[in-house]
């Protein structure tokens, strides 16, 4: 009934890290390499947690 928001926000962060990765390659290959990890230690954390629950 009433017209919903537009969602542009996945679309402005998406072009502001193109453009911080045109600028700086160096440091957008290090943050997506720590991001990397990050997530790499959270998928090992929850895997721990859900082995500790069926124990």
């Amino acid at each position: 009934m009433f017209p919903q928001p537009k969602k542009y926000g996945r679309y402005v962060a998406l072009a502001v890290f193109l453009l911080f990765a045109y600028k700086n390659p160096q440091a957008a290959a290090d943050m997506v390499k720590h991001v990397g990890v990050l997530v790499m230690h959270a998928a090992d954390a929850a895997g721990r947690f859900a082995a500790a629950l069926q124990s």
